[in-house]
């Protein structure tokens, strides 16, 4: 099965989410959605979520979080940003049954999250924890010292139960950057102390909108649109993959020699 992930890797996703159709490998997400790589590159550990995905055909993944995991912003349940990690990791790791499990509640910041965390762990049992944090913090001007510790609290909680997590910071809200910054400090600080991989959804989101990329947030300039979830379901899915399952040196040469 590891071959399987490691070597036959999809090259084509749906729509303007899409690697090229020519299936090379390592190429960037197309407009509006491409990011540079600094920006799809983990740091940390997930060697035991990397070592299910090559030992089992199925892979699970528990996303907690607030409003936008719970869908808030998106037409539909199928256009929220963890469906769409569910179908591009699913293109991405052909042979493995990819499942993601979406456990947002709206408004919730990270102490009713820490709260609930060993919870929803024991009833879905994943391979992978997801935890995006930080947007209703920010946004209610949460003290610092006590977001700093009940995140810690968390990822301690969620590395005890022996299973790995990686973070989600919060969406780019253009017109109100100098509130957010603090906490992302937090959770990059977190982040480098504990090996936790921390995807850098607010820097990507960023760069997109100053690249001239579609508007990615609904009308409430709060909550992402469907733009946006699809941009950071396909941002989220690169970044895990490029990490859980990454293409062998001679692979990748291959790829960009075709």
């Amino acid at each position: 099965m590891a071959s399987v992930v490691s070597v036959l890797r999809a090259g084509a996703l749906l729509g303007c989410l899409a690697l090229t159709a020519s299936g090379a490998i390592g190429e960037p997400l197309r407009a509006p959605c491409r990011v540079a790589d600094e920006y799809l590159a983990l740091n940390g550990k997930l060697d035991r979520a990397a070592s299910h995905l090559k030992d089992s055909d199925g892979f699970k993944i528990l996303v907690i979080g607030s409003s936008s995991t719970a869908g808030v912003g998106a037409t539909s349940p199928n256009n929220a940003y963890t469906a769409r990690l569910q179908q591009e990791l699913a293109q991405r790791l052909p042979g493995v049954s990819v499942t993601v499990v979406a456990r947002g509640v709206g408004g919730e910041t990270a102490i009713g999250a820490e709260a609930r965390l060993s919870r929803e762990i024991s009833s879905t049992k994943p391979d992978l924890v997801v935890w995006q944090i930080g947007t209703n913090d920010a946004a209610r001007r949460l003290d610092l010292a006590t977001f700093r510790r009940v995140a810690a609290e968390g990822l301690k909680a969620i590395s005890g139960s022996g299973v790995d997590v990686a973070m989600l910071d919060p969406q780019f809200v253009p017109q109100d950057e100098a509130s957010y910054e603090p906490y992302i400090d937090v959770l990059e600080s977190l982040a480098e102390a504990n090996g936790v991989p921390l995807a850098r959804r607010y820097d990507a989101m960023r760069a997109m909108a100053k690249a001239g990329g579609a508007a990615m947030l609904s009308r409430d300039r709060l909550h992402m649109n469907d733009v946006g979830h699809a941009c950071v379901g396909a941002f989220l899915a690169e970044a895990l993959d490029r990490k859980l399952a990454p293409t062998p040196p001679a692979v990748a040469e291959a790829g960009r020699q075709s």
